[in-house]
């Protein structure tokens, strides 16, 4: 893990910071990882002493790969399946690599038994007149842990690193107030679960529900999409399921009057939900996955732990 720890915002249009992180894996010797994930969590409230920089106006952004195995590829950004764009949330680990959907495997044995993957990101602050209330010259601390989990969801690896962001003279003009939008997905649900245990499960279907799970917060009428960020799900050892296996509905809580549309998944976005705009105010769904009764698709599948990423969307109506 390295960064170049450092950024001026001199811009009401915000800033992206090339190679401002690197994560990097690297080691000696066999290397048989069929799946991975990597987070990253904000430690403490960016702060420069009195004032606090929101978190989730800061994200990620992977730029490439690169490194050497042998024996084995060096997966691409595609392959792996990460985001394009992770926003960071305060206290919240979020994941750069969700679950990987490409292995990392290297052959000690007749070659060079060094093996290593490079996985540089941008930082990229977002613009806005949020950015006026902040002392000119004034610098933010930001402390980011991230973690690299292995097949067994084990944390084989974990760094922190010191970023400072600085805000400089602001060029431009703050920007007109537009849309605001925002979604966060509960900690409880970021790594959702639907287990098939007993016979029952396999014959009547079976759910996995999240209360409170998908917050929205809006200033006008908005719609929430979602989308598989892979063609199917994949297990440890390469067998695939299905995405419409598992069908997702959001449930309003009290006071969100919003209308849903259960869906089953796919990796072609599909609405989910529509409503009026909240005043600012924090709106609740609970989040249910669901199988269907006697889906021969489960019933024939070998038992194992299947996984995809799923990417949530929220957009204007």
């Amino acid at each position: 893990m390295d960064s170049n720890n450092y950024a001026s915002i001199n811009s009401y249009n915000g800033i992206v910071k090339t190679n401002a992180y690197k994560v990097w894996i690297d080691g000696n010797g066999n290397l048989n990882l069929p799946t991975w994930r990597v987070s990253v969590r904000v430690k403490q409230p960016i702060s420069n002493g009195s004032q606090i920089f929101p978190a989730d106006k800061i994200s990620l952004l992977p730029t490439t790969t690169y490194g050497q195995f042998n024996g084995g590829n060096v997966p691409t950004i595609t392959q792996i399946g990460m985001p394009l764009q992770t926003f960071l949330q305060q206290g919240q680990e979020v994941f750069l690599v969700p679950q990987s959907q490409a292995g990392l495997y290297n052959v000690a044995a007749g070659g060079n038994p060094y093996y290593n993957l490079h996985i540089p990101f941008d930082l990229k602050v977002e613009g806005g007149a949020y950015l006026s209330q902040f002392t000119t010259w004034s610098e933010f601390a930001m402390v980011l842990e991230f973690r690299f989990y292995d097949h067994k969801n084990q944390v084989k690896g974990i760094q922190e690193r010191y970023y400072r962001l600085q805000i400089a003279t602001l060029s431009g003009t703050p920007p007109t107030p537009t849309n605001q939008l925002a979604i966060k997905i509960a900690s409880n649900a970021v790594n959702g679960l639907v287990e098939l245990k007993t016979k029952q499960d396999y014959l009547q279907g079976t759910n996995a529900t999240y209360a409170n799970g998908l917050m929205v917060t809006t200033n006008t009428n908005y719609q929430l999409k979602v989308a598989s960020l892979q063609p199917h799900f994949l297990s440890v050892s390469n067998n695939t399921l299905p995405l419409n296996t598992i069908n997702l509905s959001l449930v309003p809580t009290l006071g969100n009057q919003a209308v849903v549309f259960p869906v089953l998944l796919s990796a072609t976005s599909q609405k989910i939900a529509t409503g009026a705009s909240t005043q600012g105010a924090q709106v609740y769904f609970d989040m249910m996955y669901a199988t269907k009764p006697n889906d021969i698709n489960l019933i024939n599948a070998k038992p194992e732990q299947y996984t995809t990423t799923l990417q949530y969307e929220i957009v204007p109506q």
